[in-house]
């Protein structure tokens, strides 16, 4: 009997040791987490305005890159400008020199022929040179003489250390029409003179010389062309300063239109920043003046 009972109270124990074990190997039952519907619609909004914050973030940077890009290009194009005006300076120093535009005051020499008129000759001479023909250089304001030689036995005449600036010019010889000539001189000499038998005056005007392009005249074009070239590659430097202020778009653009006159490389400088006036064009919200527009 005794050992019945024995035997009971251990299964009793082993039944509630097996109940304690399974209890520890079942998981425990978490409490559910409550969240109301203000405090659901507050995280949404707060996580939407993150991502919104994020995204103007990345447009400002993209943005600024752009912008940036856009002053690289013409900065580049205008320094290219710069290298061109630069090398239409340099390309003949020693004729730049010689120009009116550096107040310089070279004398020339002169050059002629004086030829008979074949006009109401009926002779053979007609188309000869005259010989011993008095050549008169004169002032053109003051009249005063300033040089006179003759023509030799072919009709030829020089003059040597004559200013450039306008001079009147007198043929005379006994028996023909005087020639009076107005014309400034040039190293290129004067148009060939026939003269008439008789005894009036002629006057004459040398416009091919007077209205032709000249050396100096052109080397002055030239020159004004690359100051220009150089100043408007200056302001072309400023607008990609301004570009990457990122301040003021309008004049921006205004600066880099002047720049497209400074033709570096002819047309490659242009183009440049052409197209970084279209960087800008697209971005032109990332300005300061923009943003309130």
């Amino acid at each position: 009997m005794a050992d019945d009972n024995r035997e009971q109270r251990m299964e009793a124990l082993r039944a509630r040791v097996q109940a304690k074990k399974a209890k520890s190997n079942m998981p425990e039952i978490e409490e559910e987490l409550v969240v109301s519907a203000e405090e659901f619609e507050a995280v949404v909004e707060a996580t939407e305005l993150q991502q919104e914050e994020e995204w103007f973030a990345m447009q400002d940077r993209d943005a600024d890159r752009w912008r940036n890009l856009a002053g690289t290009l013409i900065l580049i194009g205008s320094i290219l400008g710069l290298l061109s005006g630069a090398l239409i300076l340099q390309g003949n120093p020693s004729e730049l020199l010689s120009t009116s535009l550096f107040d310089a005051d070279d004398a020339v020499d002169i050059s002629g022929e004086i030829l008979q008129s074949m006009e109401g000759n009926g002779s053979e001479d007609g188309g000869h040179g005259i010989e011993n023909v008095t050549v008169e250089l004169m002032d053109a304001s003051t009249r005063a003489l300033l040089q006179a030689t003759v023509t030799n036995e072919y009709g030829y005449y020089f003059m040597e250390n004559v200013a450039p600036k306008q001079h009147i010019i007198m043929y005379s010889k006994d028996g023909y029409d005087t020639v009076e000539r107005t014309f400034t001189p040039d190293s290129a000499g004067l148009a060939p003179v026939t003269m008439n038998e008789g005894n009036d005056t002629r006057y004459e005007s040398d416009d091919g010389a007077q209205s032709g392009w000249t050396l100096d005249a052109a080397v002055t074009l030239t020159s004004s062309i690359g100051l220009f070239t150089i100043l408007t590659a200056f302001v072309g430097i400023q607008s990609a300063v301004e570009a990457r202020r990122g301040k003021h778009y309008r004049r921006t653009q205004y600066f880099a239109g002047i720049s497209l006159f400074s033709r570096g490389m002819i047309v490659f400088g242009p183009a440049l920043i052409l197209f970084g006036m279209i960087l800008l064009s697209l971005v032109s919200d990332d300005f300061e003046d923009q943003r309130g527009d």
